[in-house]
């Protein structure tokens, strides 16, 4: 082949890849859509349609931390696309809840559910709490029982 039909063979496998990746999209074949998408940019790094169909495809899979700089790449490169401002838009988003969800969870597991720092008790190390004393008590109110009906039964 001759280096314009090798250009030409190569920018025909380029729309062909591209085409594939939108259709894998469609079909909700993620891993095949980013392969597609991953071949194209081995070839054109800088190709709009592949970024963003990656991000599409990295934020379908829930990879949001991955999506955002590819997006925001594409962004760079075309900064009028509404499309690509719409989709970064809603990533960002979703990151964000997907972040506080994390955080809820991570409080819920560590034992503070309520969201609030754990309160700072000005109490010398010596103090013991009221429910503590009171179980205290109690225990030994029965115990001092329970010796004195034994006691009575002998």
């Amino acid at each position: 082949f001759s280096p314009e039909e090798e250009a030409e063979l190569l920018d025909v496998k380029v729309k062909c890849l591209n085409n594939l990746a939108a259709s894998q999209l469609k079909l909700d074949h993620y891993e095949a859509a980013l392969k597609s998408c991953n071949l194209v940019l081995e070839h054109q790094p800088g190709n709009i349609k592949a970024l963003f169909r990656k991000g599409k495809v990295l934020a379908q899979q829930g990879e949001y931390r991955e999506a955002i700089p590819i997006l925001k790449a594409a962004l760079k490169l075309e900064p009028s696309n509404k499309t690509i401002h719409a989709e970064l838009s809603k990533l960002v988003k979703k990151h964000a809840d997907q972040k506080s969800v994390e955080t809820e969870m991570y409080r819920k597991m560590l034992g503070n559910p309520g969201g609030a720092p754990a309160k700072c008790r000005d109490k010398l190390p010596w103090a013991i709490p009221w429910k503590w004393l009171f179980g205290a008590t109690a225990i030994a109110l029965g115990g001092v029982a329970l010796s004195v009906v034994i006691a009575a039964r002998n």
